[in-house]
């Protein structure tokens, strides 16, 4: 069996574990493609996960989200999405792009989102850029850069390095064990989270950086984020453009995330006017944590915000 058919194997795998009915769609309409996974039926919402990780890793959190049209985004070289450069315009302007021709590439003139991590980030910057098309997000786990004083883990230091990233990203495209992949994850995702993961769901987030591109996709998206251990300044939010984001928020935050402490972010959440924190117990995926807790508290928040007819 070829790797793209051993991924594709694991996903419906997983998918069916989580008791979900997945169907895949390639929207090849706007450069770059991007990789959709849908399921369910009802209002648009719309999950898009962290670097590098693939988009059926939130299942657990959608499996407690009953009554919802589930939109899942590969972003661009990202599991079984093709490889992307990221390069030219800034990365904000790609990620705003992205999002946006994804929604116009499925007819969606706004949606809920949930965002993760890179995913919170994108959806952040979407929120102020293209505030229409977002009509209420969840961001759960620590929004990428998006926040001043969020920590850049070791291994993310490592791939933007002239000389080790290289080596890193060489490294990444060999075959591996997978107590070496879920040992990797522990520093980024916590140790409980990592031993949650079924094997399917452990190859779903090691073996896409096997394919050709996607190592290199992740690190060049990667070097236009951080520099070393800071992020790149131009990709953490103001003050003033904190204030700015008008639109219905949860920040579901696992209590022992390694990038940013509820505690560090509350000062810049509460500059969102209608923003609202809630600590959970985990890490920065707190959702292999406990998928209950933080499907309940993203279900609660939905219906406190309704969609809007238009």
């Amino acid at each position: 069996m070829g790797l793209e058919q051993r991924i594709r194997a694991a996903e419906q795998r997983a998918a069916a574990s989580y008791g979900l009915t997945i169907t895949e769609h390639l929207l090849t309409q706007r450069n770059p493609a991007v990789r959709v996974l849908t399921t369910g039926e009802g209002d648009p919402l719309v999950h898009i996960n962290g670097i590098s990780a693939p988009a059926m890793g939130m299942a657990p959190l959608i499996a407690d989200l009953p009554g919802f049209h589930h939109i899942l985004i590969d972003l661009p070289g990202h599991s079984l999405a093709p490889p992307y450069s990221w390069q030219g315009q800034p990365v904000r302007e790609l990620a705003v792009d992205v999002v946006t021709g994804t929604l116009d590439a499925l007819d969606i003139e706004q949606a809920a989102f949930v965002g993760s991590s890179l995913g919170g980030l994108f959806t952040l910057w979407t929120m102020l850029d293209a505030p229409d098309r977002i009509s209420r997000a969840a961001i759960i786990a620590t929004p990428a850069t998006a926040l001043p004083g969020s920590h850049i883990i070791a291994e993310f230091e490592s791939l933007t390095s002239p000389t080790r990233g290289r080596l890193d990203q060489t490294l990444m495209q060999l075959p591996s064990p997978r107590f070496l992949a879920r040992f990797a994850l522990t520093e980024a995702i916590g140790a409980n989270a990592a031993r949650a993961m079924s094997n399917d769901m452990l190859d779903l987030h090691r073996l896409p950086l096997r394919l050709p591109g996607q190592a290199a996709s992740y690190r060049a998206l990667l070097r236009r984020l951080i520099q070393g251990r800071t992020a790149r300044p131009e990709n953490v939010l103001t003050a003033v453009e904190l204030a700015r984001i008008d639109t219905p928020t949860l920040f579901v935050w696992g209590e022992d995330d390694v990038f940013c402490s509820p505690a560090q972010a509350r000062p810049s959440v509460t500059k969102i006017p209608r923003a609202h924190l809630t600590a959970v117990p985990g890490g920065h995926a707190p959702w292999f944590d406990d998928a209950p807790r933080c499907a309940a508290l993203v279900r609660d928040f939905l219906a406190d915000h309704p969609a809007q007819q238009h």
